[in-house]
């Protein structure tokens, strides 16, 4: 039997807009690169650092692209 849904790790992301700590969630496995964009509670995020060595889930950083209308 084949998964229809992408492949997810835990990552634990820092920067996203309002969290003043890690955020710890699933995230699509073949967005995880340094430079990917993605859109997360209508804003647009960059990952900018992703750090797998020694640690439990990889560390994300992200920074804010663009918060994107709700209309």
């Amino acid at each position: 039997m084949t998964d229809e849904n992408p492949s997810t790790v835990i990552v634990n992301m820092h920067g996203l807009l309002g969290e003043q700590e890690v955020i710890q969630m699933e995230f699509e496995a073949e967005l995880l690169q340094e430079k990917e964009q993605f859109v997360f509670d209508n804003v647009a995020y960059e990952i900018v650092r992703i750090i797998n060595e020694d640690v439990e889930y990889p560390v994300v950083y992200v920074v804010i692209l663009d918060i994107l209308s709700q209309t």
